[in-house]
């Protein structure tokens, strides 16, 4: 996307606030979920930045968070609310099941705009994996903004000294 001006500081401050409002939406949809399933404990194990389709052929950065409980839960219930709860919140959901692992569900949504989640319950606990909407923007200059300490302060050809 050369000659755009995707990159310029004003439209990536923007795309970076842009991402942090689906990191706030996607923890508030996350916590509804888990809410839905019972009183189950759950922890975070991890939360990722990650390259995704924005649509018309654009890239962006969206967020990947994956929680964990090892509470029991009804499997087939538990797809069953969640799976509703999903559906009317818009998404399109799908389950499978293997009859040689009895013990595993899972339940796929999506929501248009690429807004993908995961359920996986089975006899050892239960799992969610979402990821927030896709924000459209260069993965590098937003992750320049987001993440200063690691990629560095956005540069400036006229404001970086010369090193001679």
């Amino acid at each position: 996307m050369t000659g755009s001006n995707n990159s310029d500081p004003a439209t990536v401050k923007a795309q970076v606030e842009e991402l942090k409002q689906a990191l706030k939406d996607l923890h508030a949809f996350k916590t509804e979920t888990q809410k839905a399933i019972g009183p189950q404990k759950w922890a975070d194990e991890g939360l990722r930045n990650i390259a995704c389709n924005a649509g018309d052929g654009r890239e962006g950065v969206n967020y990947s968070v994956l929680t964990l409980t090892s509470d029991p839960v009804d499997l087939e219930l538990s797809v069953s609310v969640v799976k509703a709860f999903w559906e009317s919140k818009g998404f399109t959901t799908r389950v499978e099941t293997n009859p040689r692992d009895p013990g595993l569900i899972r339940l796929y949504a999506n929501q248009n705009g690429g807004h993908l989640v995961s359920y996986f319950a089975n006899i050892e606990g239960s799992s969610l994996e979402m990821d927030s909407a896709c924000v459209a923007g260069d993965q590098h200059e937003i992750y320049k903004e987001l993440y200063p300490e690691i990629y560095g302060t956005p540069s400036s050809p006229s404001s970086s000294p010369s090193v001679n």
